[in-house]
């Protein structure tokens, strides 16, 4: 019966760790590439379906409508595919002003401006670009 019960704390541990790191994941598409900036303005970001140089100083709204900063690059992976963005996150959001990484599967094109779900501290927790 011990053996049991270690077995299924073990498994509903492991599977708590497994959601985390997935929910961490798909804030930023691989963490572990070393990403770079897109140089060309005319890269297509198809999850957008804009070019890199129209998402350039686009504004950034979170989930209250509020502008939480602008998008300062476009970044890709090794592979040279487009899977996250720069955004320069605005003094006033209250997790300073600095430049975090957020990943495309994170931000949504309402035909104006870039719109994420994310909360203010969930966006705090996001990598800081530092080029």
């Amino acid at each position: 019966m011990k053996k049991f019960l270690f077995l299924v704390g073990a498994t509903l541990v492991l599977g708590t760790a497994g959601t985390t790191l997935a929910q961490q994941s798909a804030a930023v598409p691989n963490p572990a590439n070393a990403y770079r900036d897109v140089k060309d303005d005319n890269v297509m970001v198809p999850s957008l379906k804009r070019t890199v140089g129209q998402l350039d100083d686009m504004d950034v709204l979170g989930p209250d409508g509020r502008k939480v900063g602008e998008v300062e690059e476009v970044l890709m992976d090794a592979s040279g595919q487009p899977v996250a963005l720069v955004v320069d996150v605005e003094h006033g959001v209250g997790i300073g002003d600095k430049e975090i990484i957020v990943g495309l599967d994170q931000v949504r094109d309402d035909g104006r401006t870039l719109t994420t779900t994310l909360s203010n501290a969930q966006l705090g927790a996001l990598p800081v670009w530092d080029d």
